[in-house]
């Protein structure tokens, strides 16, 4: 029993380990080793049953690893919270049942090595284990992210994001891809430990073999390859282009927003003239080199103003003809805006297609407005939609639910959008295609990848985490959003209402690569949640090709899943075999 009860702790506290990778413990290095101390439990469950119990034993380390790590929601829903957490952990309780019944390498006795071919055979084997359990990994991070609408958050290669080295690598396999080097390198170096355990008891020279030198080199081989690519996207052909992001910091609770409409619309277009007035402040200074305020000369205004996600509490009608219109308030904003400057402006609002919002045949979008201020108006409309969030299933037990939870009534759901052409903005005086994002979508690769075509092209996201509170929620958001500027090779500009507001270089980073400036909208104190306005620098390749990941998604982890279903195939071949012959 007290056995039992320490495998039970163990696997709890190796989900706890995973969790301090994150946010806001942000100890990534410990995603290398949580590991060793799952690894041994599944692969020394006896009986039977092991897969099951593998299952279960993992589906705890999960639970040790959601429950802290979403945390956050708890702010909206903990028992959402909670239920979610118990999903998420079963794809971990699947690799448990993975690792301790087909890809278990205990399940094959130890058999002494006496010659150089022995061990190579042993170190071929633990090397064909690692590889099987990491690409089944990845293919289960895979699953996740479009299963049930898809939940893809924190796999464990976003804790590479502060290692930019590691994550350019994300350019060919995806950020789920680089999810298989922590799971690989455990499962040898555990496999290693165990082949020294044997081999003192058998009192054999006590090597370590091939595995796990050939583990170190993919990773140094990973390392190597990703610095060559580090220093060699930043010294590509680039277009050069502003942004003026603004951000208002709203306080709401659930979908209910604190504050009066006519406080937003005017805090915006107060944070905008502030933010013009600091154009001619830095334009006078490069004329004179001084603080003087005389004729200003060779102003370099921003090509982009961009406002947050569902910014303004009111509505853009879509018309039959094509045009986007909105009310005389809405569009009193519009001109006010473009009277400040000769731009573009970006922002994020909803959009009826219909007669009214009351309309139960009305279409009601998340849109993303791109208006040039010469009669020209583009719309993005939302794809990927957040359940419970966006819209909720016709189930009347969950309508029930969300009232308890946020004591809040579920309004009209939205109507997803189902066009992925990019759109189009001037930049540098040249023709940009816009890779277009609300909200959630930056963490969803496999949606942005579908807007990449040849040519220069910026990803550009509108964005509300106000939900979040002042929680570490807006920041692996913001972490996970940053890996589509590497896997796709085209910068981000960033604009939330609360949280992380910034500009990503196609390497993954917030800092100019010629300025040295980090380009994010932080408080003296280092608050990503305060009000403020952001002016910075986006460098936008001019030759913009297709990288192997927005070619071809996310064939690793797939070719990972499917290795791993024609191994448990096999596993059932060899079985169903021998008890026919016995």
């Amino acid at each position: 029993m007290m056995v039992r009860f320490f495998r039970i702790l163990a696997a709890v506290l190796s989900g706890i380990a995973l969790a301090f990778s994150f946010v806001p413990f942000d100890e990534a290095w410990m995603v290398w080793g949580w590991m060793w101390l799952l690894l041994p439990l599944l692969w020394t469950v006896k009986g039977k049953s092991r897969s099951l119990r593998g299952f279960g034993l993992a589906w705890l380390a999960g639970m040790g690893f959601w429950v802290i790590n979403l945390k956050w929601l708890g702010t909206v829903t903990w028992p959402g919270a909670l239920a979610l957490s118990a999903y998420l952990s079963a794809y971990f309780g699947l690799f448990g049942a993975f690792a301790s019944g087909p890809a278990n390498p205990c399940r094959v006795e130890y058999e002494r090595a006496k010659t150089i071919r022995d061990r190579a055979r042993q170190s071929l084997r633990s090397l064909g284990y690692a590889t099987l359990l990491g690409g089944f990994w990845c293919g289960l991070e895979w699953v996740r992210g479009w299963l049930m609408t898809g939940f893809g958050w924190n796999g464990l290669g976003v804790t590479f994001a502060k290692n930019l080295i590691l994550a350019q690598n994300a350019e060919y396999v995806g950020v789920i891809g680089l999810s298989f080097l922590p799971v690989f390198f455990s499962a040898v170096t555990v496999q290693t430990v165990r082949r020294f355990y044997q081999q003192f008891r058998a009192n054999e020279l006590r090597i370590l073999h091939w595995d796990f030198a050939t583990a170190l080199l993919v990773i140094m081989l990973a390392f190597t390859w990703g610095t060559i690519r580090l220093s060699s996207v930043t010294n590509e052909p680039k277009i050069e282009g502003r942004v003026l992001m603004v951000q208002q910091d709203i306080p709401q609770f659930a979908d209910k927003i604190l504050w009066e409409p006519s406080k937003i619309s005017g805090g915006f277009e107060e944070l905008t003239a502030e933010g013009m007035e600091e154009v001619f402040r830095e334009a006078t200074k490069a004329a004179r080199g001084t603080e003087s305020d005389e004729e200003i000369v060779g102003i370099r205004m921003p090509d982009l103003v961009i406002w947050p996600e569902a910014c303004l509490p009111a509505f853009l009608h879509g018309e039959e003809n094509g045009s986007i219109v909105g009310g005389p308030k809405v569009e009193s904003v519009f001109e006010y805006i473009h009277s400040l400057g000769d731009f573009t402006f970006v922002l994020g609002m909803n959009e009826v297609r219909g007669q009214t919002v009351v309309d139960p045949e009305a279409d009601v979008f998340n849109s993303l407005i791109i208006d040039d201020g010469k009669g020209g108006r583009q719309s993005y409309q939302k794809n990927h939609l957040v359940i419970l969030g966006e819209f909720i299933p016709d189930l009347p037990f969950l309508h029930d639910l969300y009232f308890r939870t946020t004591g809040v009534e579920f309004g009209k759901g939205l109507s997803r959008g189902s066009v992925f052409e990019p759109l189009e903005a001037k930049i540098g005086g040249q023709p940009i295609g816009v890779i277009p994002s609300v909200c959630f979508e930056d963490t969803v690769p496999r949606l942005t990848r579908k807007f990449v075509r040849n040519g220069p092209q910026l990803l550009v996201n509108v964005t509300n985490d106000g939900w979040f509170q002042e929680s570490e929620g807006s920041v692996q958001h913001f972490r996970n959003a940053l890996f589509r500027s590497i896997e796709l090779r085209r910068p981000t500009v960033r604009c939330a209402n609360r949280g992380v507001t910034g500009v990503v270089t196609l390497a993954g980073s917030l800092v100019d690569p010629y300025s040295k400036k980090t380009r994010h909208l932080v408080n003296e104190n280092g608050s990503y949640f305060h009000r403020g306005y952001l002016l910075a620098t986006v460098y936008i390749p001019s030759e913009g090709e297709i990288t192997l990941y927005a070619a071809f998604g996310d064939w690793f982890a797939l070719s990972g899943l499917i290795g791993g279903f024609l191994w448990i195939f096999l596993i059932f071949l060899s079985k169903r075999t021998k008890r026919r012959e016995d």
